[in-house]
């Protein structure tokens, strides 16, 4: 994804993060290939978790973030991986 769509995502529209933003977005897209094995730019699920990652990780910064919030957000996580993982898998099994 484009820096740009990603900052109208976080709703910022001031230059300051732009290079926290891009570290971010590698650290997303390196943390989907390294838990899903891939990450597929075209596939609608993979950028949504593409998006959340960069959202949560930009949005909590801090050190102190609610038990509550991580725990929405990890089930968010994993449901998606799981999904990715499941196709993935079953697309290597029908090649």
């Amino acid at each position: 994804m484009k820096l740009e769509e990603v900052k109208s995502f976080l709703r910022v529209d001031f230059e300051d993060d732009d290079n926290l933003i891009k570290c971010i977005m590698e650290a997303a897209e390196l943390y989907i290939k390294d838990t899903v094995g891939e990450y597929d730019k075209n596939n609608p699920k993979a950028n949504l978790l593409f998006m959340a990652l960069v959202q949560d990780l930009y949005d909590n910064r801090e050190l102190m973030v609610t038990e509550q919030k991580k725990k929405r957000m990890s089930y968010t996580y994993a449901s998606i991986i799981l999904q990715l993982q499941y196709s993935n898998k079953e697309v290597a099994e029908g090649e």
